[in-house]
């Protein structure tokens, strides 16, 4: 454990006081040496200004430096958790049944969101309808093809006039996840 070695790049007490901030900031022991791996280059172009530290010594600002990556590492690793149980709760709803709003939809009055799936449905030919369904069960453009019994081409072409239809409807951000509403738009 933490067998990263640095001789002649920085001194053995920054590795020392890496693993230190880690421990303290209740990082796990296996993800030390990557972050060790992470810093110690960051370590070794940092230049310590005493005109511009404010009175601190260089161990205050190279230990300032570590905890701010430290940080970083801890926040990216809370987003990526926080990712990962929003997925997982998507598709517990995706089994249950239940729709699934996007994030930046505001929710609709389930009478006028059927009506307009009903209207953007009926403007769908029977193989579209197909493409249609096999996309909101999460399957692969090559599982629809198979299924249908025809090229993948096909199939991108169907979901070509599936998102124009669609977005016809108004119901674009239903089927573009980085879709944001223009200001002044519902």
């Amino acid at each position: 454990m933490h067998a990263n070695s640095y001789v002649g790049i920085v001194e053995p007490e920054v590795t020392r006081l890496i693993i230190s901030r880690a421990r303290r900031l209740r990082i796990a022991g296996d993800e030390i040496d990557d972050l060790q791996q992470q810093i110690v280059p960051k370590l070794a172009e940092f230049e310590f200004d005493a005109s511009r530290s404010n009175g601190a010594t260089p161990m205050t600002a190279m230990t300032s430096v570590i905890d701010n990556q430290l940080k970083t590492h801890l926040r990216a690793k809370r987003r990526y958790q926080s990712r990962i149980e929003h997925m997982k709760s998507k598709s517990r709803a995706l089994a249950s049944g239940r729709p699934v709003w996007p994030n930046h939809v505001t929710q609709p009055e389930p009478v006028d969101l059927r009506m307009d799936l009903a209207d953007a449905m009926g403007e769908l030919s029977q193989r579209d309808r197909v493409v249609c369904d096999g996309l909101s069960k999460g399957q692969t453009i090559k599982a629809i093809a198979e299924r249908l019994g025809c090229g993948r081409d096909t199939v991108n072409r169907a979901i070509v006039r599936i998102r124009n239809i669609f977005t016809a409807a108004g119901l674009k951000a239903w089927i573009d996840p980085d879709y944001r509403a223009e200001p002044g738009q519902a």
